[in-house]
């Protein structure tokens, strides 16, 4: 894994943390979802939309299963269920 997918993971994984803490299941599009990734500008909103495309084609990431990501056209429903 290049670093900067390493990166973007480990920032989708404290996002899914400070999710799961507020407020437990959640949904949302993509626009609600990278606003809970706090990255110090390393990680753009490009970036956790590469992931989250991977994860749409069934890709496993270890550690973010509790992730949902259905996409149809450009549009994304994200799920977090725990």
């Amino acid at each position: 894994m290049e670093d900067k997918t390493r990166v973007t993971v480990k920032a989708v994984k404290e996002a899914l943390d400070f999710i799961e803490r507020m407020w437990g299941d959640w949904d949302g599009d993509l626009h609600d979802f990278v606003a809970n990734v706090i990255s110090e500008d390393t990680v753009t909103q490009y970036d956790v939309q590469h992931l989250l495309d991977a994860l749409s084609k069934g890709e496993h990431v270890h550690g973010i299963e509790t992730l949902y990501v259905n996409k149809q056209g450009s549009k994304y429903h994200i799920k977090v269920k725990r």
